[in-house]
């Protein structure tokens, strides 16, 4: 095809890393703050106009978790990334390949499966990170809501509208002030990350869903085509694991000890 072979000279042409250096970075063990309490969710009905306290019932409750030493990409993965996958396994490429607006070397790739973001990971070593890993490494500790903080900041992260100067996906790494505690990038829009988890209630939640259970894989963070109040780091999204679109990504991660063959 030939937008094919021209995405694949421009990414032989880009100064885009190889896929086995990706950088990655350490979030330490320890204890962090998990999900949303109810004062989060009155917070969220004030300062975003929800007309709904329910959307947001399954990021509840708050509740303390520990996690081992763990690794997780420190950007989401890029097309050219995952053209190299591409041309080493022979898989078709995604949705939205061949779409200008998304196919730039340096964007994040968007209109993967969850099984497609699962083999790239697989490919690499490493696999998806749970969704208590993201969360974790997206706000830190102490329970803020958003990457850099507890305030909304439009000009932090790439979300709906042109504040930010980018209409659909932005080259991953151009907001650093958004970073999160731990330097990871891009963890409150740009594209929506799978995650390895199923949508299943929190321990302690007794909110009655019919999307509970093994049908939806949670996503998180938020997109360029999602509002603030969806891009915070607790909001857990959903989306049906054999669908593919123009804003869901991924990022891998991996445990601190090497896996024994």
């Amino acid at each position: 095809m030939v937008f094919f072979a021209a995405l694949t000279a421009a990414v032989a042409g880009s100064r885009a890393e190889d896929p086995a250096a990706t950088e990655m970075i350490l979030i330490s063990a320890g204890p962090f703050m998990m999900g949303s309490s109810e004062e989060d969710i009155e917070w969220i009905v004030r300062e975003f106009f929800a007309e709904t306290r329910e959307w947001y019932r399954g990021e509840t409750p708050a509740q303390a978790a520990f996690l081992p030493d763990y690794f997780i990409d420190k950007y989401e993965v890029t097309v050219s990334r995952y053209m190299r996958f591409l041309e080493q396994t022979g898989r078709p490429p995604p949705k939205d390949f061949d779409n200008p607006r998304f196919n730039r070397p340096d964007y994040p790739v968007v209109g993967v499966t969850w099984e497609d973001a699962s083999k790239y990971c697989r490919w690499l070593g490493k696999r998806l990170p749970t969704e208590a890993e993201w969360e974790k490494a997206a706000r830190g500790k102490d329970g803020r809501r958003y990457p850099w903080g507890n305030t909304r900041d439009q000009m932090k992260a790439n979300t709906r509208g042109k504040k930010d100067r980018y209409r659909y996906t932005a080259p991953v790494g151009q907001f650093p002030a958004g970073q999160s505690p731990y330097g990871v990038m891009d963890m409150a829009g740009n594209v929506w990350e799978w995650t390895r988890d199923w949508y299943l209630p929190y321990h302690g939640n007794d909110q009655k869903s019919d999307l509970f259970g093994k049908k939806l894989k949670v996503i998180r963070g938020g997109s360029w085509n999602s509002n603030m109040d969806l891009a915070r780091s607790a909001l857990r999204g959903k989306s049906l694991p054999d669908k593919a679109y123009n804003y869901i990504g991924f990022r891998c991660a991996r445990g601190a000890t090497p896996r024994k063959n």
